[in-house]
C-alpha cells in the first residue's frame, strides 16, 4: 500500500483550533501535526499534546510562523519583521519582495534566522530532542528562497538533527482531470499552487546539494491541500484520491494530505491575530468542513 500521511496544520494557533485537532488525534485520524510555538496558548496545549502523544504517538513538526503572533527572538533582532510591541506585521508578499531585494536580502535573512532558532528552541524545550526535527511553516513561507536558506543555515549552524522539511509540491493533473470541480477552486489558490511548485524545484535541489553529511535524506513527497485549502471535504477527497495516489506512486513519493481542521473562535481574535487577511479563513466554515472530513476518514 502506498505511503500516505494525514496531516493537520496549526496546532496551538488558538485554544479552539487545538481542541479540534486533539479531537482528530483521539479519534486516531492523524499521522502528523504541525505546532505553532509563538502563540499565547502554546505552553498549555504543548502539555496537553505531550499527554495525548503517550496514547496516540504522532510525528510533530515545527510550524514556523512569521505571519502573526509575538516574536520569540528579541525585538531588536527582528526589527523589520515586527511592530513596536513585537507582533509580526509583515505579509507573504513582503518576504517575496525581500527575496529579490539586493539591499535587504542579507539583513532580512539574518532576522529570519534569529526567529527560526528561537521558535525551534521553544519547540525542543517543550518536546525534547529524542526525535528528529521536522519543519514546515505557516502559509508555506519557508518555500520562499530567503526563508528556506535561513532555515537551512540554522539547521547546519545549530546542528539540528532533521528528518523532514516540507516541500510544498502539489500535483496539478488530478485537478485538471476532474472537470466537475474546476469552478470550486479559488483563482488565488491556482496562482499559489503554481508559484510554490516552481519554488519546490529549486528547494529540492538545494536541500539535497547542501545536506550535511550527518543529516538524513529528505524523503521525496507530494503535498495535497494547497489548491483545495478550506475545501478539503469528503466529496472532493473521494473524487481526487485515486489520481493523487497514482501520481505519488508513479513518482515514488510520499503523499502528505494537508488539512486545517481547527477553527478559531471569534472571541479568541486578540491582538496576536495581526494578519487580518488570514483571519477570515481562521473563523471560516471551511475549517469546520475539514474537521468533519478528517473525522470521517478511516482510522490510521
Amino acid at each position: 500500500m502506498h505511503k500516505i500521511d494525514i496531516h493537520a496544520d496549526d496546532y496551538c494557533l488558538s485554544p479552539h483550533t487545538s481542541e479540534n485537532i486533539l479531537d482528530c488525534i483521539r479519534a486516531e485520524k492523524l499521522d502528523s501535526i504541525s505546532v505553532i510555538t509563538n502563540m499565547s496558548c502554546f505552553e498549555r496545549y504543548a502539555r496537553k499534546l505531550k499527554d495525548e502523544s503517550i496514547v496516540n504517538p504522532l510525528k510533530l513538526s515545527v510550524h514556523l510562523n512569521f505571519m502573526e503572533g509575538h516574536c520569540l527572538a528579541e525585538k531588536g533582532e527582528v526589527s523589520d519583521l515586527v511592530d513596536e510591541r513585537g507582533y509580526f506585521n509583515i505579509s507573504w508578499g513582503s518576504l517575496f519582495v525581500w527575496n529579490y531585494s539586493p539591499k535587504k536580502y542579507m539583513r532580512i535573512k539574518k532576522q529570519l534566522k534569529a526567529e527560526i532558532k528561537a521558535q525551534t528552541e521553544r519547540f525542543i524545550t517543550a518536546f525534547g530532542r529524542e526525535q528528529e526535527l521536522r519543519f514546515d511553516s505557516h502559509q508555506h513561507t519557508h518555500m520562499i528562497p530567503i526563508c528556506y536558506w535561513a532555515l537551512l543555515e540554522v539547521i547546519v549552524e545549530q546542528h539540528y538533527q532533521t528528518g523532514y522539511i516540507r516541500i510544498t509540491k502539489e500535483p496539478i493533473m488530478p485537478y485538471l482531470k476532474e472537470i466537475s470541480l474546476w469552478t470550486s477552486y479559488k483563482p488565488i489558490n491556482w496562482i499559489k499552487n503554481l508559484l510554490l511548485n516552481f519554488y519546490a524545484l529549486g528547494m529540492e535541489r538545494t536541500i539535497e546539494k547542501n545536506k550535511p553529511s550527518w543529516q538524513n535524506t529528505n524523503e521525496p513527497m507530494y503535498l495535497w491541500g494547497v489548491l483545495m485549502s478550506g475545501k478539503m471535504d469528503e466529496n472532493r477527497i473521494k473524487k481526487l484520491m485515486p489520481g493523487m495516489i497514482r501520481n505519488a506512486e508513479r513518482k515514488g513519493r510520499i503523499l502528505e494530505i494537508l488539512f486545517h481542521p481547527g477553527t478559531v473562535e471569534g472571541d479568541e481574535m486578540g491582538e496576536e491575530f495581526c494578519n487580518t487577511d488570514a483571519n477570515k479563513f481562521y473563523t471560516s466554515t471551511g475549517r469546520h468542513i475539514e474537521y468533519e472530513c478528517v473525522l470521517s476518514l478511516q482510522s490510521r
